[in-house]
Formats: structure tokens, C-alpha cells, sequence
């Protein structure tokens, strides 16, 4: 078994999930207040896995709690990837029979998620306000307009009360479908307020369930329509969190904040935000290290290999001695100078160690030959992205049973790890852009892909231009040679923003904030993915300095990556001091 497959949380056991899961919640304590929740972050990052250890059953797993009822949330995890929320045929709704519609059909879908997972707690039948839950479910959706002939007495009578309502909806919008003309709907609405809360209120007055509010966990919601999106914010304006906390997870594409009134939510007012790659790539964090390092150690062991993590990824062992004498070298010309502060001294030589092999290895036209091989490396071009760290991780493992004769993989040679890192790290460039063209692509009536504009290709230039940028001084002999992230000196116009924001999104910049030198306001900071670094053959151990860019430069580069390059090197050590804003980050 290869201890780093991945797989989706959907498909885990609830067994699988409590045995990997490594607790992240000191990192993310609001995720567990009673609040409604934004939890950001890209793919990989672990918001699915963080999200799926909250349900009852994952806890009792894990060991947190004796009995379900003693739980003090009821999570339930709803991934919209798979609940088939949005339906072409609504979209040719407008108006308020769009909004009433669509918000019965969401709810009439969750409601049904709802009673199945409810099914799944022990003991569920045997509770004795049960039937009572069912009469008054069964009551309250007569009310609204359902109409049975036969009066539900069990869990599963009342799911197929739901999904005989779901099917009503879908076949009435097939109708629309084939006709020119209006068709009156006749069948229920149900809305959040009046149905949805006191559906969610009659669960909580049940023996066998939870206590507490329910945490309703709306994984990757940037799936939904506009539309859609727009009726969960107006839920999340609504102040239901004693009863109701929507827990709702992104992968930085939600769309919109505003509610079906056109009127933004707003943090922190309406509701708290977690951004996962912002915590994870934030100044000096080792917090994600230490997470990493016990997610590997629990599938090491779980996998019955009792090796270390450093040992189980070697970094390449001529490298680091090599580094070792740059270093030595470095502390000692350092000594020997005249008026130098002591507190540089360690961070000199860490700041330009790298950089002196680094060109060495050029000159003798051996630039190719840096290892990027070692578990403390391999943490680094993750980027702050569980996933990133467990995929290549998974290669490696894969390649070595098939070159070993051994059933049992106690090590990755550095020079495995070193190619599969590299080949990775080519995909993303390549493959990955080849993939973006199409999904940013239209067809055309003859079935063929025709670009509807130049954004992937002009993102391509920026990514482009940028690690070629910093890989040059990386390789420089300027006093500043660590650059992985930038800052723009002013704002960008719409069209530049947009390639930002498309490179946000798909996970080649992080966007986070620096304070302006002037001390008032801040700066909006762009990390290049980690994951850029082998191929652009930059150091992913850290960066001692952020560049900085004006718009016009940065618009360049995404035409022109190469006289990009030439205009920003342009300048001076004295010009470039005053426009890099210091920040000994890792």
C-alpha cells in the first residue's frame, strides 16, 4: 500500500479519516465557533478532510467523545460537488419566481442530505421523540404544500417525501424546457426562515443527536451558481447561529458577496473568514512543518514503516556537504571584514549560501544539477498545500516499488525524490497551462476550441517572467538575491488585475498584505507557488526581501516576459533598496 495515495475525503471511511486526520484546529479555532464560516483555500490545502472530521461518526472514531449525543455540534458535511445544486433549467428563471424556486429546490436537496445522515446515527430508531420529529416534519411540509396520500413513519418515509418533492421540481422545469410559453407552478416552496430553521430545530430536539447547533459544512460552495451563491449569503446574513452555523468552503473562486437584494455580507459582521494558504505561508510559520511532519509520521506507521521523515527523504548528501563549505567560506570573509553588524552574520550566510552554489553550478554549466531532494525541501515547494506535499510524495513511493525487489520501502534516494520534484514542477508550467487553455476556451460551431481571449497565455508570460526574473538574482551579486514574492507600487488597471486574479485562483500566486513603508494602509503581496521553484531553478527555503514592481512593468511581462526581465534589472542597488520592503519571511 503506498502510504501517500491520495484520495478524495468523500470516499474515506469514517475509520480512515479519524486514523490520518492530524488535528488542525489550533491553527483555524473558528472553524469550531458558533458562527457562520468562509474557510478559503486552494485545492489540497485540507479544508475537505478538516471538514469530514467534525461528522459524529468521525469523532466517536477518533475517540473525541463516548457517545454522539455528547458531541456539542451536529456537522454535517454536504460536498456541492456531488449534491447537484445547480440545475441548467433554472437558470431560464428570472425574477422572483428564479429566487422562490431555486431557494425550494436548495433546500428540499440539503433537507434530503439531512435525514440520510441522520439515518446513519445509531441508534436513531430507537429514539423516543423520533415519531414525533417525523409527524411534525411531515406537518410542517404540508403546510408549504406537500401533499401525500399516505403519512410518513420512519426516516426513510420522510427522505422519500423529499426526494419525490425534488423530482416534482425537476420535472416541472423539464417542462419549461419544451415550451414557449409560462407554465403556473402549483407545488410547495419552501424558504430558510419558516421551513428550513424549524426543520433544523425539530432535529436538535431529538435524544440520539448532538447538542448544540448544527454545523452545516457546504464544501467547495464555489461551485454553485451566482444565483445560487447569492441565496446562501442572504442565509448567512440571517442571525441563525444558536441553531444553524453554515460552515462553507472555497477554493478562492466564490463568486459573489452580495444577497438576493443586491446587498453585501459583510466580515465580520455577517460572518468570520479563515484563508488557509494565507496562515500556512505566513511570516516565520512553522506551524505547517510540524503538520506535515505528523501527517507523514502517522502514515509511515500506519503503513508499518518505522522510519523518520527526515530519514525517509534524505536531502542529497554532496549538496549539503557542498553547502556546508559555502558557508564556512562565507562566515569567514564576513570575519574578516571591518565595520559589520553581528547580528548579520548567521543571516548572511544563510541568505547567500544557496546563491554562491547556485552559480557555481552555472559555471561549470551544471545548473540543472541542485537537488531539491530532502523532506525539509520537499515541505517548502508544497507551498503551504497538504496535497502538494502527499502527490509527488505518492510518485516517489510508487517508482520505488517498482525499481526495489523488496516489498518494503524504508527510504526515497535523494536522486528519485530530486527527479519526480522536477518533473512535477514541469507539469505545472506546462501541462497545467495546456489544461487552462482549454477550460478558458468556447467552442465553436464545429465542435473546436477557439480561445475567447489571451489570458492564459498572457498569465503564462507572467509566471514566466517573474521566475526568470528571480532566478537572475538569485544568481546575482546583489546585496538582496532571495526574491519569491512582489508587491505592485500602484493599483493595477482591470485587465492586469484580472491575470492576477486568474493566477490567484488557479494557484501559481497567493495573495496576502504588507504594511506601506509610509505606515498608513497596506500593500497587496504576490507569492510565486513554491511548487515553481525547481523548475525556474529558484531556492524554496525562504526569501529575505519582496520586489517590487510598478504595473506598467508587471503588464509587460505578461507580453513580453523577456524584455520584462531586461527592464526590471535595470535597476541600481540604491533604487532597488529603496523600493524592496524587507521581511526575513520563510
Amino acid at each position: 500500500m503506498n502510504p501517500f495515495s491520495i484520495k478524495t475525503p468523500e470516499t474515506l471511511s469514517d475509520q480512515d479519516i479519524a486514523t490520518l486526520f492530524i488535528d488542525v484546529f489550533s491553527d483555524f479555532p473558528k472553524v469550531l465557533d458558533t458562527n457562520h464560516t468562509f474557510i478559503h483555500g486552494a485545492r489540497g490545502t485540507g479544508k475537505s478532510m478538516m471538514l469530514r472530521y467534525l461528522e459524529p461518526k468521525v469523532q466517536i472514531a477518533a475517540k473525541k467523545y463516548e457517545t454522539i449525543s455528547n458531541i456539542p455540534f451536529f456537522a454535517i458535511y454536504i460536498p456541492v460537488k456531488t449534491a447537484h445544486y445547480n440545475l441548467s433549467e433554472l437558470e431560464r428563471l428570472q425574477g422572483a419566481s428564479y429566487w422562490m424556486l431555486a431557494e425550494h429546490y436548495f433546500i428540499t436537496t440539503l433537507c434530503l442530505s439531512i435525514l440520510n445522515k441522520l439515518r446513519e446515527i445509531p441508534l436513531i430508531d430507537e429514539d423516543k421523540n423520533l415519531n414525533e420529529f417525523i409527524s411534525e416534519t411531515f406537518q410542517m411540509a404540508s403546510w408549504f404544500g406537500i401533499s401525500l396520500e399516505d403519512k410518513p413513519t420512519s426516516l426513510k418515509d420522510l427522505v422519500n417525501m423529499f426526494l419525490f418533492e425534488k423530482n416534482n421540481i425537476k420535472r416541472y422545469l423539464a417542462k419549461l424546457s419544451f415550451s414557449t410559453e409560462n407554465i403556473n407552478y402549483n407545488g410547495a416552496l419552501f424558504d430558510y426562515s419558516d421551513f428550513f430553521i424549524e426543520f433544523i430545530d425539530k432535529i436538535k430536539n431529538l435524544n440520539t443527536t448532538p447538542n448544540g447547533p448544527i454545523y452545516l459544512m457546504l464544501d467547495d460552495a464555489d461551485n454553485l451558481s451566482v444565483r445560487m451563491q447569492k441565496i446562501l449569503n442572504t442565509w448567512v446574513s440571517y442571525r441563525t447561529t444558536q441553531k444553524l452555523c453554515l460552515k462553507v468552503s472555497t477554493q478562492k473562486k466564490y463568486k459573489t458577496w452580495r444577497n438576493i437584494q443586491d446587498i453585501l455580507i459583510e466580515s465580520s459582521h455577517d460572518f468570520t473568514e479563515i484563508d488557509i494558504n494565507s496562515i500556512y505561508t505566513s511570516k516565520n510559520n512553522s506551524t505547517y512543518y510540524q503538520r506535515i511532519e505528523k501527517i507523514v509520521e502517522k502514515r509511515l506507521e500506519v503503513a508499518g514503516i518505522n522510519v523518520n521523515p527526515h530519514d525517509f527523504f534524505p536531502a542529497d548528501n554532496h549538496q549539503n556537504i557542498e553547502l556546508s563549505k559555502l558557508k564556512e567560506k562565507i562566515k569567514r570573509e564576513w570575519e574578516q571584514e571591518i565595520n559589520k553588524v553581528s547580528s548579520r552574520k548567521s543571516d548572511d550566510v544563510n541568505r547567500y549560501a544557496v546563491s554562491e552554489y547556485m552559480k557555481l553550478l552555472m559555471e561549470s554549466k551544471k545548473g540543472n544539477r541542485y537537488s531539491y531532494a530532502g523532506f525539509g525541501s520537499l515541505i517548502n515547494i508544497s507551498s503551504g498545500m497538504i496535497r502538494c506535499f502527499l502527490e509527488p510524495a505518492s510518485r516517489m513511493y510508487a517508482q520505488m516499488e517498482a525499481v526495489t525487489s523488496s516489498n518494503i520501502v524504508n527510504c526515497i534516494p535523494s536522486d528519485i525524490q530530486n527527479e519526480i520534484i522536477k518533473k512535477w514542477s514541469e507539469e505545472y508550467v506546462l501541462s497545467d497551462f495546456d489544461k487552462m487553455r482549454r477550460d478558458e476556451a468556447t467552442f465553436n460551431n464545429d465542435n473546436k476550441f477557439v480561445n475567447s481571449d489571451n489570458r492564459v497565455e498572457r498569465l503564462k508570460n507572467l509566471i514566466n517572467g517573474l521566475g526568470e526574473c528571480f532566478q537572475k538574482k538569485l544568481i546575482s551579486d546583489d546585496s538582496e538575491r532571495r526574491f519569491i514574492s512582489f508587491m505592485l507600487t500602484k493599483n493595477p488597471s482591470a485587465e492586469l488585475q484580472e491575470i492576477l486574479d486568474l493566477a490567484i485562483e488557479w494557484g501559481y500566486l497567493n495573495l496576502s498584505s504588507i504594511a506601506k513603508k509610509e505606515g498608513i494602509g497596506r500593500n497587496p503581496l504576490y507569492t510565486l507557488n513554491r511548487r515553481l521553484t525547481p523548475y525556474f531553478r529558484l531556492d524554496p527555503s525562504g526569501y529575505a526581501a519582496h520586489m517590487s514592481i510598478t504595473p506598467d512593468l508587471l503588464e509587460l511581462a505578461t507580453t513580453n516576459p523577456t524584455q520584462f526581465v531586461s527592464e526590471r534589472l535595470k535597476y541600481n542597488e540604491t533604487t532597488l533598496n529603496e523600493n524592496v520592503q524587507q521581511s526575513l519571511e520563510f
